[in-house]
């Protein structure tokens, strides 16, 4: 089910109203039900997916605790995280490992060698709840929570419907025994829920889907645009992949929290940061954290010597970039990204570099990492078309016209649009000072339910009569 659909917004409602209704012992059951619905109403059939992660990740883990001996316990673990990767593989990267193979031998169709696709769909969420199971089965192995108390607690645990599709990816540790308790309705949890899920659909509404729809002919066809122009559509993809996610973890974050629950925060505003470095620690925080405990930590993190520690960080952000996609594209971009932390890691370990570096004024500081974001998003956003099959093909010649300077047209941006992304600037940068400065508006309810009423309204009216585009990250 989309966030952004006139499904949702009925949908939701209800929900959280019979979730106060219900006894509280019910109140789980209730939760576990629709979150199961929730997701089925994507393709049935994949909730099967879904059920096999929980159900196979508590088995393994529950043999795991029962076991006093290690060799054992590393077994089960093993058994409960292969589970998950090999499901995630499978569904995400086995089409395209088939491909790769193909193209790096140059095989035909005819070819006996050849492998033929199977053409598997992605199945929405895949990428969330199979590291969310992960990060469990390590947890409980490291003693750093305890198991849950059945399978239909972890399976709430995996299937919770705010955050399955698309994060944020949820540490046991953090919201595990939340699940135990029941809740009351509270008047600070609604006012605060509101106001976060409206200022996510505000992000994904108002900015995200109208931005796409000025820079898609760009990435279509940018044989017709000049260099000036794919620069400005590289750096508006950056602000519609950013309120599009960020808008969706808002989105799941509130409405969690009307119903009591507190998921931590998924991005803090990392277009505001000062080094590369910075800004991947503040955006998709969930994940980032998951591949620090769970990638760079395993790999040795820095305590293994200099050397160790670049590679370290290579590969951790790389596996970011294979994370997010089975393509070529984003293998590049993960790369890029990579090499320039590496690099920013090394030159920032001399002190003449790093104090010269502190010496820019703040206010100019981001201007770097934003350039090199927005460098790679040209790999990040490719997409084959008519034109050129090769989305590779389209993010080279991209990268060509925009250091060239290549003349061409310019797409125009409505003024409306100019006037919401600067509005969100001014909330962020004013939030990044002082982040709970609008929270004045959770003081006055009539205020805030005012604006809601007229948020949840428009935007219940513009997906009846329209269809919004869905949630990038619903891809990875």
């Amino acid at each position: 089910m989309l966030f952004n659909s006139a499904h949702y917004f009925i949908f939701a409602p209800i929900v959280i109203l019979l979730y106060f209704i219900f006894p509280k012992r019910f109140q789980s059951v209730w939760l576990f039900v629709v979150s199961l619905y929730f997701y089925a109403i994507f393709r049935v059939p994949f909730l099967l997916l879904l059920v096999f992660s929980f159900v196979v990740t508590k088995l393994a883990v529950d043999a795991m605790e029962r076991t006093d001996k290690k060799a054992f316990k590393i077994f089960w673990l093993n058994v409960s995280i292969w589970s998950n990767l090999g499901l995630l593989f499978i569904f995400k990267y086995l089409d395209f490992s088939i491909s790769a193979w193909n193209s790096l031998f140059g095989l035909k169709p005819c070819d006996p060698s050849f492998v033929s696709s199977l053409g598997i769909i992605l199945p929405m969420g895949i990428s969330f709840f199979t590291l969310q199971a992960v990060s469990y089965a390590v947890d409980v192995f490291r003693g750093v929570v305890q198991p849950a108390k059945s399978i239909f607690h972890f399976g709430l645990f995996i299937s919770f419907f705010p955050q399955l599709v698309a994060g944020p990816i949820l540490r046991a540790s953090d919201v595990l025994t939340q699940f135990l308790e029941p809740k009351e309705f509270q008047k600070e949890n609604l006012t605060k829920g509101l106001k976060q899920l409206f200022w996510g659909v505000f992000k994904k509404t108002f900015i995200a889907d109208p931005v796409s729809y000025v820079i898609d002919p760009v990435f279509g066809d940018p044989t017709q645009y000049s260099g000036v122009a794919i620069w400005a559509s590289g750096i508006l993809f950056g602000v519609q992949v950013y309120c599009d996610f960020s808008g969706y973890s808002d989105i799941a974050i509130g409405t969690a929290r009307i119903m009591g629950f507190h998921i931590p925060k998924n991005f803090d505003r990392p277009f505001l940061s000062g080094t590369l470095g910075e800004l991947w620690r503040r955006w998709h925080i969930s994940f980032s954290t998951w591949l620090r405990e769970y990638v760079y930590i395993f790999l040795g993190g820095s305590k293994r010597g200099e050397v160790i520690t670049y590679i370290n960080l290579f590969i951790t952000t790389f596996v970011s970039g294979i994370w997010h996609g089975a393509d070529w594209t984003y293998i590049i971009w993960g790369a890029a990204h990579a090499g320039a932390m590496v690099i920013e890691r090394f030159a920032f370990k001399f002190k003449a570099v790093k104090n010269a570096w502190d010496s820019v004024p703040r206010a100019i500081q981001p201007i770097y990492p934003i350039f090199v974001f927005v460098v790679a998003i040209f790999f990040f956003r490719a997409r084959p078309t008519e034109a050129f099959p090769n989305a590779l093909d389209i993010s080279f010649l991209m990268l060509g016209r925009a250091f060239g300077f290549a003349e061409g047209q310019m797409f125009d941006v409505p003024v409306s649009l100019i006037l919401v992304i600067a509005f969100l600037l001014f909330v962020d940068i004013v939030q990044n000072n002082k982040e709970d400065y609008f929270d004045f508006i959770t003081d006055r309810p009539v205020f805030l339910y005012t604006i809601c009423s007229v948020m949840y309204i428009t935007a219940f009216l513009i997906y009846s009569v329209t269809v919004s585009s869905p949630f990038l990250y619903f891809q990875f």
